[in-house]
């Protein structure tokens, strides 16, 4: 760390570059024509070939900088365990489908009788695995 950052300062400015940069490489890898394919969603960017290199430019650019900054501040590379984000994700859509439950879903209006044997079955067991996975990222002892 250098002698221009106290210790606040520092994780704050690391914190936000770290994030732009978590999510300019997202946009550079969706650029690049990475698509994702989903059963329920299908995530694909449709810019025009000048659009896409235009924002190609920016992106690099911005990592460039970033770079920079990193170097003239003194900022160094975390290892960042991929668990946590497992750990974290799968424990809101815990979360998320415990209020996806049929009785829930009165407050969005009636409910039909039928529903809680078509949906709630599966719900409860996406919602067991999700916690079961979550809790698998815990660190080993």
């Amino acid at each position: 760390m250098t002698e221009i950052l106290n210790v606040s300062q520092y994780r704050c400015i690391y914190l936000t570059l770290r994030t732009l940069e978590e999510r300019l490489r997202q946009a550079a890898a969706w650029l690049q024509g990475v698509e994702e394919q989903g059963q329920l969603y299908h995530r694909a960017l449709k810019l025009s070939p000048e659009r896409r290199a235009l924002a190609q430019q920016q992106v690099n650019e911005a990592l460039a900088l970033i770079t920079d900054l990193a170097q003239t501040l003194g900022l160094e590379a975390e290892t960042d365990e991929a668990a946590g984000h497992i750990r974290a994700a799968l424990s809101v859509s815990w979360a998320d489908l415990c209020d996806a439950r049929s009785s829930k879903l009165q407050r969005y209006g009636a409910v039909h009788p039928g529903l809680a044997a078509v949906l709630d079955p599966s719900i409860e067991r996406l919602a067991e695995l999700a916690l079961s996975i979550a809790n698998l990222m815990q660190h080993e002892a």
